[in-house]
């Protein structure tokens, strides 16, 4: 029976909701004040020039906008922690939970360090950038704190647009053909994951996946028509995580993308979808382990295999990231407290492995543009589509860099001593301890095919290290990093090595979810 509440108790409750949405509020005020500073300079530039003389100036300014935000909402959403309890906010279309705050912590966590990288590599993004990145982290964090699907739809169009935008950002033919792609399969996910909306809207008479109403209408239901509904709202998450199969579009984009705007697409909607999908996978009847189990084969399968033939590391990073998107879903399979745990784990990992590989990416990338990769032999050309090309010989050039990028590569392969070791050992264990339980052999099948998947995903992810150590550098090659890159690349490796020995402490403090 739905109660209704009088207007007072209306009034009032939204206010109390405006109070802990404090972070969304401060990114909702952060974006319309870059867009007015953005206005006034501009204005300043275009007339009398008193305080600003070009366009970096601007570009800059609203930049440090843009960080201190960041670092306030970061700073907001850590008091939250210690002084917030489980809150529905404005009825019950979001929740304000220990998820959802540790999920917003990591999500702007990721997009200080993209801003930082932004800062080390020198990229002179145009102001409007800033705006659009702050849009698409509100939207990140909306998603996570989204119960009703309604509002779960309008959250991800707003990181999806956002997205689009970042994509092109540079203006240039490809980032324009790779967005132009990326607004087609967004599109086509959208419109398949709303009419999963309105199917289960019409099974159950409710869009609040948290109310009873929601999981009884779903079950009084024939289940094969439920089935189909769920299958087909589902498909936006997916997108999101950019598991298979609406995971076409991500080597296109993370290879034609800004790599400071790949390095946030890699990490920050995988983090607010996985939550969604746990939320969504937790609140319907329905058995969805072997359909997710035929979906992580899948997207570990298509990932593992179509890297092996990549001769561009970003493009080869995009492949990665949907096989790590499956190997995340067998968690999924287990719903178990381990299996939903393991997946936290595996996303923290995840957060500092991509950011560090994709800024170690950057760095190369940087060099090549710059010319700061002086070589002599007429024939070498910084900046060819064979990206994986310009690695020869660099571990020898520069020891300590080759280290980073080796340390970062057994990460995402899954060996000690790394972090990535303990989030696959973790996510496996999981599906062994729910095979044993459930004795079905899809899960068996899963657990071996995950297995030598992992085996095959050393062929390319130790790609990049053999050409930096086993080929002989181009004569005269000179790679030298500022002190400003080498700290930044070293915050991001240090937790990858700590958390491979701490990896017990991690999966204590995250096992209240």
């Amino acid at each position: 029976m739905t109660n209704f509440l009088s207007l007072p108790e209306q009034l009032s409750n939204i206010l109390q909701s405006i109070e802990a949405l404090a972070p969304e509020v401060l990114l909702s005020s952060s974006f319309l004040w870059m867009i007015l500073v953005d206005l006034f300079l501009h204005h300043d530039l275009k007339n009398n020039q008193r305080f600003i003389k070009n366009q970096s100036q601007i570009n800059h300014v609203v930049f440090i906008t843009c960080l201190l935000c960041l670092l306030i909402v970061l700073n907001t959403t850590v008091k939250q922690f210690y002084t917030t309890n489980d809150t529905f906010l404005f009825g019950k279309n979001l929740i304000l939970d220990s998820k959802a705050i540790l999920f917003k912590f990591l999500i702007i966590l990721t997009a200080i360090f993209v801003l930082f990288q932004v800062y080390v590599t020198k990229k002179d993004f145009v102001a409007e950038f800033y705006p659009v990145f702050i849009s698409m982290v509100l939207g990140l964090c909306l998603m996570t704190m989204s119960l009703n699907m309604l509002m779960i739809y309008l959250s991800i169009e707003i990181v999806s647009v956002a997205s689009y935008v970042l994509t092109a950002i540079d203006k240039n033919k490809k980032s324009i053909e790779g967005s132009l792609k990326y607004v087609l399969f967004g599109a086509t996910s959208s419109a398949i994951m709303l009419y999963g909306m309105s199917l289960l809207y019409g099974m159950t008479g409710t869009l609040d996946i948290a109310s009873p109403d929601f999981s009884r209408g779903i079950a009084q239901v024939n289940a094969v028509a439920s089935t189909v509904a769920i299958v087909l709202t589902i498909s936006g998450f997916l997108f999101k995580i950019s598991a298979s199969p609406f995971h076409i579009w991500t080597p296109d984009v993370y290879q034609t993308a800004p790599t400071p705007v790949v390095s946030f697409f890699s990490v920050a909607p995988k983090i607010a979808g996985f939550l969604v999908a746990i939320r969504f996978y937790s609140a319907v009847p329905n058995n969805l382990q072997t359909i997710t189990a035929i979906l992580a084969m899948a997207s570990i399968t298509f990932g593992n295999f179509s890297a092996l033939w990549q001769k561009d590391a970003k493009r080869l990073l995009g492949y990665s990231t949907i096989a790590h998107s499956g190997f995340m879903l067998i968690g999924l399979v287990t719903m178990s407290q381990l299996g939903l745990t393991s997946v936290v784990f595996y996303l923290i990992v995840t957060l500092f492995t991509n950011l560090a590989a994709f800024l170690l990416v950057d760095f190369v990338q940087l060099s090549g543009s710059s010319e700061q990769l002086s070589v002599n032999d007429a024939k070498f050309q910084p900046l060819n589509d064979s990206i994986i090309e310009q690695f020869k010989g660099l571990g020898r050039v520069n020891p300590f860099y080759g280290v980073m990028m080796l340390i970062v590569m057994i990460s995402l392969a899954g060996l000690p001593p790394t972090a990535g070791f303990f989030a696959k050992l973790n996510i496996f264990s999981a599906l062994w301890e729910y095979y044993q339980t459930s004795q079905q052999p899809i899960f068996m099948v899963l657990f071996v095919f995950g297995l030598l998947n992992t085996a095959i995903a050393l062929f390319f992810y130790l790609k990049i290290p053999f050409m930096m150590f086993f080929r002989e550098p181009v004569d005269n090659q000179v790679f030298e990093l500022s002190s400003k890159q080498y700290f930044l690349a070293i915050i991001l490796i240090l937790p990858i090595l700590i958390l491979f020995f701490k990896a017990d402490w991690l999966m204590e403090l995250i096992s209240f979810l």
